[in-house]
């Protein structure tokens, strides 16, 4: 098979694969698994490899939970991220959220969920937010719902130290909070809640994320990236601007007790 070939049976960008095969691009276990099933490779050369890809993430501080998600793609572009959009019509990006406010969505996500395996998620959560603090941290926009900022997550006090999180993050040169107020009417981005990951090198193509009740989905396909960039856009326009979005959370964390 031609690397054109193998990119359009894996629904990949075809730089994607070059850079793989070049040694640019960091190779996670989920694309190794899918590439040795493709090229029919089996066992015992199967798991050898495995392992190296293994050994080669041994230094992703996201292992210690990978009992708790599907693979490490989603760590991966987060961590490798030179700007990360999120477009949040429902929920407040987790690298947003306070300890005690993403403790509480966890829970109503989860109410089945024993307390020290909530405890995890919210520790994953915490630590993911390192990269906002690193020397060269990626660019964060978050495009979100005025219905967001304005459910009382956890009660008035978690509520209120979440809008004051948000001000405090607002004000870091690589953060920008935008707020669509009820008044922009329909838009675009109400379609669903999604994440828009960009890469250092302009060779790497952006990816789609989102999340779901029934699992995640990575989009890459240049036709359909297209409609997500174009969703981002409309989202953005009918946003009001950061000054403005500021002024918007600094009004409501004084009418919250």
């Amino acid at each position: 098979m031609s690397p054109e070939e193998v990119a359009r049976r894996l629904g990949w960008h075809k730089t994607k694969l070059y850079r793989i095969e070049r040694g640019e691009s960091r190779l996670i276990l989920d694309d190794l698994e899918e590439l040795l099933e493709l090229y029919g490779v089996r066992s015992p050369e199967r798991e050898s490899l495995f392992q190296l890809g293994r050994d080669a993430w041994k230094r992703g501080w996201w292992l210690a939970y990978r009992d708790l998600y599907q693979g490490e793609s989603f760590f991966v572009m987060e961590n490798d991220a030179a700007k990360i959009g999120f477009y949040a019509p429902n929920l407040l990006p987790g690298l947003l959220q306070t300890e005690d406010y993403a403790r509480c969505l966890i829970r109503a996500a989860h109410p089945d969920m024993a307390d020290d395996a909530i405890q995890r998620q919210v520790q994953v959560r915490m630590e993911r937010q390192a990269i906002l603090t690193r020397r060269k941290p990626p660019r964060i926009l978050a495009v979100m719902d005025e219905g967001v900022l304005r459910r009382t997550v956890g009660g008035e006090t978690t509520y209120k130290k979440q809008l004051e999180h948000l001000l405090e993050l607002g004000k870091r040169p690589n953060v920008d909070l935008h707020v669509i107020p009820f008044q922009a009417g329909e838009h675009m981005g109400q379609e669903g809640q999604f994440t828009l990951f960009e890469f250092p090198d302009p060779e790497d193509p952006p990816v789609a994320y989102q999340e779901g009740l029934f699992g995640d989905v990575y989009v890459e396909d240049v036709a359909d990236m297209s409609r997500y960039m174009l969703a981002a856009e409309k989202s953005l326009d009918a946003a009001l601007s950061k000054a403005e979005t500021v002024a918007f959370i600094e009004r409501l964390a004084k009418e919250t007790r």
